[in-house]
């Protein structure tokens, strides 16, 4: 059965927001009908991309498909719907003794959106994005079939679905290799760099670290300009007779909308001088949900922008133009109006040639938050120019507003008219 509201929706940005039909389905049958039954359409799991990308005037929620269909505690792969939370794996995956190859910054996203957006965590260099994991995946076409995709099996269709942003069709279900831990421990270990270049100098001293991302203090001026910290970890080895029990955390939530003047230059210069002095230097020990889900400690953090919503702005450049691109995104950044909270720096490795829509390239990426105001769109499109002469591109699960080139994917040429997202036709003109 599938049942149909209509509401105003937004992302994780709250920007744009819009008037929507949502379709509930609750089995693949219901899908198939609601997607016969539309024109057009877009898949949409748990809404935590930032942009425009799972919104559309009919969307399909896949979040009532979210079974566990299979477990194989022995061999660590697992088999799940579409809808699947990321965040109700771990209570039963973690207790077996394994964890995720790869995992975005917070848990409470969809098995079918990890896959969408190709998502990538900390650990790229090493790992690759969810794909180099992703097994097979059962995908609803346009017409009502279904398809299994593969490397081996309708390996294109495999390839355009993973970072193809919900247009190729309807990921049904899907398996997934996972990874072998002995301990809910991480060993982390700090590097405080007082400017730019000291701050690419720890990612590149430290590469053999499994797991690294950086916090980079976009205020910061003439010596300090650049400074930040880097967040290295890898995992620790098992306790003797220790059970392994996913480590839950006490959250705090945001109730309500906060005004728009609580983030202004002042806040945020204290707010990033607090990350810098207490980062301090040096090693310990902090579990799983500490190191890879920070920012799931607060619950709808979104709402600390108020009603307006934010803009985040995440490119990746060359390594060989990286150091001297984000430079320059930072000085023009400073120049303006618009000041980031929040700022995240990570090293990525190669990719396999057949995933294109990944998108990471071998390099760096830098997540700019910006709170939604009128001159933010302007700075965007200056950050748009800097970013492609640098040879470098946006992530789309993120885009909001950028030139239609900067995802470096042509929506016309891949994917079905059906599942058009507001993203797909703001790109795709």
């Amino acid at each position: 059965m599938t049942r149909t509201v209509s509401a105003t929706t937004a992302n994780w940005g709250n920007y744009p927001a819009i008037t929507a039909e949502i379709a509930y389905p609750e089995t693949p049958e219901d899908v198939r009908a609601e997607v016969l039954r539309q024109e057009r359409l877009i898949a949409r799991g748990n809404g935590k991309c930032y942009g425009d990308a799972a919104l559309a005037p009919h969307i399909l929620s896949t979040l009532r498909l979210n079974r566990l269909l299979h477990f194989d505690a022995e061999s660590g792969v697992a088999q799940g719907e579409s809808g699947l939370l990321l965040a109700d794996l771990l209570d039963i995956i973690v207790p077996a003794g394994w964890f995720f190859h790869v995992t975005p910054g917070i848990k409470n996203i969809t098995l079918g959106g990890a896959i969408a957006c190709d998502v990538h965590g900390k650990n790229h260099p090493a790992k690759g994005c969810f794909s180099n994991w992703l097994l097979d995946f059962e995908l609803l076409r346009a017409d009502g079939s279904v398809v299994r995709c593969s490397r081996a099996e309708n390996s294109e269709l495999f390839w355009q679905t993973c970072g193809g942003m919900g247009w190729t069709g309807v990921v049904l279900s899907a398996r997934f290799q996972l990874m072998r831990i002995s301990s809910v421990r991480m060993r982390q270990k700090a590097v405080r760099a007082e400017n730019m270049d000291d701050l690419f100098r720890a990612f590149e001293t430290h590469a053999d670290w499994p797991y690294s991302a950086g916090w980079v203090d976009c205020l910061a001026e003439g010596a300090t300009f650049g400074r930040g910290v880097v967040y290295l970890a890898e995992h620790s080895e098992r306790q003797p007779d220790a059970p392994l029990q996913y480590p839950h955390r006490n959250t705090r939530n945001v109730p309500f909308f906060a005004p728009t003047w609580l983030l202004n230059p002042l806040s945020i210069r204290l707010h990033n001088n607090m990350l810098f002095s207490k980062a301090g230097t040096g090693e310990r020990e902090v579990d799983l949900d500490h190191y890879f889900y920070p920012l799931d400690r607060i619950r709808n953090w979104n709402r600390l922008y108020g009603r307006r919503g934010f803009i985040q702005y995440q490119f990746c450049l060359p390594e060989a133009s990286s150091a001297a691109g984000i430079r320059q995104v930072l000085q023009t950044v400073r120049s303006s109006p618009d000041i980031p909270f929040l700022s995240v720096l990570k090293r990525h490795g190669e990719r396999p040639a057949e995933a294109v829509h990944s998108f990471p390239i071998c390099g760096y990426s830098l997540a700019l938050d910006f709170p939604r105001t009128r001159t933010v769109f302007d700075l965007v499109k200056k950050l748009d120019d800097l970013v492609w002469h640098y040879g470098g591109k946006v992530y789309l699960a993120k885009d909001a507003c950028s030139a239609p080139r900067m995802g470096r994917i042509n929506p016309v040429a891949f994917g079905e008219a059906r599942f058009s997202s507001l993203l797909r036709e703001r790109i795709g003109q």
